[in-house]
């Protein structure tokens, strides 16, 4: 196996650098003295202006119970670094394998069988894996670019800079200009946060029934599928399992391969 070359794009270090490693161990130093430094009668104050702001709360509170007006959010002071660090984040649904275009009419039709499909994606990892080892980056076309991403120590030997057991860290990912620019286009919806989707008996029952009536089995993303993909991961496990439990659905397999099918009597069967 070929071995990934590194490189570490500094040498020697700069006085400029070893004026601010200087500084920066006397930072570290003065900090210790100061945390040291403070005394048992500094100690013995901040105890007495404890007990001090107890009392005073003490008496605060009771005045406020006697008080009956409901409390206000006016001017109180918000957080705008803590707000700034929000994002918006993204309700994951179901994993969808690209290979399994035929097991369903929810998905997209493929004109590739399921075997050349398997076969062709085989090979390009096999490649990708070939000139990742070299330290190459692999472009996908349509797709995009992956390149390895290394981590490990440094350390400073005689005023170079020397590798420390360096490993391979992740594996990145730059996509396509023209997919990033088809994925930025797709209209995003807003929920609120944590709002769960609720599943109407009538509505799973018609939804269930219509799915087995063009296959006698089912997988948990024929279920994601037949519901639109509103339904999280966790919920349709959830559903799956009641209906198991129920005597309604009959589990066939283990693991990823786990498929269902419909009790006698069931969802049209």
């Amino acid at each position: 196996m070929m071995e990934i070359r590194f490189t570490i794009a500094k040498r020697g270090l700069l006085a400029s650098e070893e004026a601010a490693l200087k500084e920066a161990a006397e930072k570290r130093t003065a900090k210790k003295k100061a945390a040291l430094k403070k005394t048992a009668e500094e100690e013995a104050a901040d105890k007495n202006a404890a007990e001090n702001n107890e009392a005073d709360n003490n008496e605060a509170d009771n005045n406020e119970a006697d008080n009956n007006e409901a409390p206000s959010n006016e001017g109180a002071v918000v957080d705008e670094r803590w707000l700034r660090s929000l994002r918006p984040q993204v309700e994951h649904r179901s994993i969808v394998d690209v290979v399994d275009f035929q097991s369903s009419e929810f998905r997209l039709p493929s004109t590739v069988p399921r075997g050349e499909l398997t076969s062709a994606l085989s090979v390009i990892q096999e490649v990708m894996v070939h000139e990742l080892e070299k330290g190459n980056a692999v472009t996908l076309p349509y797709i995009g670019t992956f390149r390895l991403s290394l981590k490990g120590g440094i350390e400073v030997k005689n005023g170079y800079y020397h590798g420390r057991d360096v490993r391979v860290d992740d594996l990145l990912f730059r996509p396509n200009s023209e997919l990033l620019g088809k994925v930025r286009s797709i209209k995003v919806n807003q929920v609120p946060y944590g709002q769960a989707f609720h599943i109407e008996d009538d509505d799973m029952e018609e939804r269930l029934t219509a799915l087995f009536a063009q296959q006698s089995t089912i997988t948990h993303m024929d279920v994601s599928y037949a519901f639109g993909q509103t339904l999280t991961r966790s919920r349709i496990s959830a559903l799956l399992r009641r209906l198991v439990s129920e005597g309604r659905l009959i589990r066939v397999g283990r693991g990823a391969q786990t498929r269902y099918r419909a009790a006698s009597g069931q969802f049209g069967r």
